[in-house]
Protein backbone atom coordinates (compact mmCIF):
# COMPACT_ATOMS: atom_id res chain seq x y z
CA UNK A 1 0.00 0.00 0.00
CA UNK A 2 2.82 2.40 0.88
CA UNK A 3 4.38 1.84 -2.56
CA UNK A 4 1.20 2.87 -4.36
CA UNK A 5 1.11 6.21 -2.52
CA UNK A 6 4.76 6.79 -3.37
CA UNK A 7 4.13 5.94 -7.02
CA UNK A 8 1.17 8.33 -7.11
CA UNK A 9 3.27 11.07 -5.55
CA UNK A 10 6.04 10.58 -8.11
CA UNK A 11 3.49 10.55 -10.94
CA UNK A 12 1.93 13.80 -9.72
CA UNK A 13 5.36 15.44 -9.44
CA UNK A 14 6.25 14.31 -12.98
CA UNK A 15 2.94 15.59 -14.36
CA UNK A 16 3.40 18.97 -12.68
CA UNK A 17 6.95 19.16 -14.02
CA UNK A 18 5.78 18.41 -17.57
CA UNK A 19 2.97 20.96 -17.27
CA UNK A 20 5.42 23.64 -16.08
CA UNK A 21 7.84 22.79 -18.89
CA UNK A 22 5.08 22.87 -21.52
CA UNK A 23 3.73 26.15 -20.14
CA UNK A 24 7.24 27.65 -20.21
CA UNK A 25 7.61 26.62 -23.85
CA UNK A 26 4.27 28.17 -24.77
CA UNK A 27 5.55 31.37 -23.17
CA UNK A 28 8.62 31.06 -25.43
CA UNK A 29 6.37 30.84 -28.52
CA UNK A 30 4.60 34.02 -27.38
CA UNK A 31 7.90 35.75 -26.64
CA UNK A 32 9.13 35.08 -30.19
CA UNK A 33 5.85 36.02 -31.88
CA UNK A 34 5.39 39.25 -29.90
CA UNK A 35 9.04 40.24 -30.39
CA UNK A 36 8.66 39.85 -34.16
CA UNK A 37 5.28 41.62 -34.25
CA UNK A 38 6.80 44.64 -32.48
CA UNK A 39 9.74 44.62 -34.90
CA UNK A 40 7.34 44.48 -37.84
CA UNK A 41 5.37 47.49 -36.59
CA UNK A 42 8.61 49.44 -36.07
CA UNK A 43 10.13 48.61 -39.44
CA UNK A 44 7.06 48.59 -41.71
CA UNK A 45 7.76 52.10 -43.07
CA UNK A 46 11.48 51.41 -43.51
CA UNK A 47 11.04 48.28 -45.61
CA UNK A 48 11.95 48.51 -49.28
CA UNK A 49 8.84 46.39 -49.86
CA UNK A 50 6.51 48.82 -48.08
CA UNK A 51 3.25 48.79 -50.05
CA UNK A 52 1.25 51.22 -47.93
CA UNK A 53 -0.40 48.66 -45.64
CA UNK A 54 0.23 49.49 -41.99
CA UNK A 55 -0.57 47.56 -38.84
CA UNK A 56 -0.89 48.52 -35.20
CA UNK A 57 -1.06 46.05 -32.34
CA UNK A 58 -4.43 46.00 -30.59
CA UNK A 59 -3.77 42.78 -28.64
CA UNK A 60 -0.45 40.97 -28.94
CA UNK A 61 -0.18 37.23 -29.32
CA UNK A 62 -1.60 35.24 -26.42
CA UNK A 63 -2.60 31.66 -25.69
CA UNK A 64 -5.91 31.03 -23.95
CA UNK A 65 -6.46 28.38 -21.29
CA UNK A 66 -8.00 26.28 -24.08
CA UNK A 67 -4.66 26.42 -25.96
CA UNK A 68 -5.86 28.80 -28.66
CA UNK A 69 -3.32 31.18 -30.18
CA UNK A 70 -4.85 34.60 -30.82
CA UNK A 71 -3.95 38.20 -31.64
CA UNK A 72 -5.64 41.38 -32.88
CA UNK A 73 -4.31 44.14 -35.12
CA UNK A 74 -5.57 47.31 -36.76
CA UNK A 75 -4.78 47.51 -40.47
CA UNK A 76 -4.91 50.46 -42.85
CA UNK A 77 -4.27 50.20 -46.56
CA UNK A 78 -4.30 52.38 -49.67
CA UNK A 79 -6.55 49.69 -51.18
CA UNK A 80 -9.54 50.53 -48.97
CA UNK A 81 -10.94 53.51 -47.06
CA UNK A 82 -11.00 53.53 -43.29
CA UNK A 83 -9.39 50.69 -41.37
CA UNK A 84 -9.90 47.07 -40.35
CA UNK A 85 -9.66 45.36 -37.00
CA UNK A 86 -8.43 41.82 -37.64
CA UNK A 87 -8.57 39.13 -34.97
CA UNK A 88 -7.22 35.67 -35.72
CA UNK A 89 -7.34 32.56 -33.58
CA UNK A 90 -6.29 28.94 -34.00
CA UNK A 91 -5.97 25.94 -31.66
CA UNK A 92 -2.28 25.19 -31.18
CA UNK A 93 -2.79 21.49 -31.91
CA UNK A 94 -4.21 22.32 -35.37
CA UNK A 95 -1.02 24.07 -36.58
CA UNK A 96 0.85 21.79 -38.98
CA UNK A 97 3.43 23.90 -40.82
CA UNK A 98 5.22 27.23 -40.79
CA UNK A 99 6.23 28.80 -44.08
CA UNK A 100 6.88 32.07 -45.81
CA UNK A 101 5.65 33.53 -49.08
CA UNK A 102 6.01 37.30 -48.78
CA UNK A 103 4.90 37.01 -45.15
CA UNK A 104 5.19 34.28 -42.52
CA UNK A 105 2.19 31.96 -42.34
CA UNK A 106 1.11 29.13 -40.05
CA UNK A 107 -0.60 26.42 -42.09
CA UNK A 108 -3.27 24.44 -40.26
CA UNK A 109 -5.82 21.70 -40.60
CA UNK A 110 -8.73 22.60 -42.86
CA UNK A 111 -10.75 25.59 -41.58
CA UNK A 112 -8.98 25.63 -38.20
CA UNK A 113 -8.26 29.37 -38.34
CA UNK A 114 -11.03 31.78 -37.42
CA UNK A 115 -10.47 35.33 -38.65
CA UNK A 116 -12.77 38.20 -37.68
CA UNK A 117 -12.62 41.26 -39.94
CA UNK A 118 -14.36 44.40 -38.73
CA UNK A 119 -14.14 47.11 -41.36
CA UNK A 120 -14.72 50.73 -40.40
CA UNK A 121 -15.40 52.88 -43.46
CA UNK A 122 -18.43 54.45 -45.13
CA UNK A 123 -20.17 51.03 -44.89
CA UNK A 124 -18.99 49.36 -41.65
CA UNK A 125 -19.23 45.58 -41.74
CA UNK A 126 -18.14 42.43 -39.96
CA UNK A 127 -17.01 39.22 -41.56
CA UNK A 128 -15.86 35.90 -40.07
CA UNK A 129 -13.81 33.54 -42.22
CA UNK A 130 -12.70 29.98 -41.47
CA UNK A 131 -9.57 29.03 -43.36
CA UNK A 132 -6.33 27.08 -43.16
CA UNK A 133 -3.83 29.95 -43.06
CA UNK A 134 -2.93 31.99 -39.98
CA UNK A 135 -1.15 35.13 -41.17
CA UNK A 136 1.45 36.50 -38.77
CA UNK A 137 1.86 39.78 -40.71
CA UNK A 138 5.67 39.50 -40.59
CA UNK A 139 6.92 40.55 -44.02
CA UNK A 140 9.53 43.32 -43.76
CA UNK A 141 12.50 41.19 -42.67
CA UNK A 142 14.16 39.21 -45.46
CA UNK A 143 16.42 36.15 -45.39
CA UNK A 144 15.10 35.18 -41.96
CA UNK A 145 15.03 31.41 -42.31
CA UNK A 146 16.45 31.25 -38.78
CA UNK A 147 13.15 32.65 -37.45
CA UNK A 148 11.28 29.72 -39.00
CA UNK A 149 13.66 27.29 -37.32
CA UNK A 150 13.38 29.15 -33.99
CA UNK A 151 9.57 28.98 -34.09
CA UNK A 152 9.55 25.35 -35.17
CA UNK A 153 11.81 24.46 -32.24
CA UNK A 154 9.68 26.42 -29.74
CA UNK A 155 6.53 24.61 -30.94
CA UNK A 156 8.33 21.25 -30.71
CA UNK A 157 9.47 21.91 -27.14
CA UNK A 158 5.88 22.87 -26.24
CA UNK A 159 4.70 19.48 -27.53
CA UNK A 160 3.48 20.46 -31.02
CA UNK A 161 5.00 18.98 -34.18
CA UNK A 162 5.11 21.81 -36.69
CA UNK A 163 6.95 21.23 -39.96
CA UNK A 164 8.92 23.98 -41.64
CA UNK A 165 7.65 24.42 -45.18
CA UNK A 166 8.79 26.58 -48.08
CA UNK A 167 10.49 29.84 -47.16
CA UNK A 168 10.32 32.41 -49.95
CA UNK A 169 11.14 36.10 -49.63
Amino acid sequence: MEMKNTERFVLIILMLGFWNFSFAQEKEILKILNRELKREVKSQFKSSNFNGDTIKIIEGFSITKDKILTFTIRKTSPYFNGYQIIKQQVPLNKIKKIGKDIQIILETEKNAVETHFTTFDENPKEQIIHESLFFLYFSSKKENDDLGIELQEAFRKAGYEVQKGNWYD
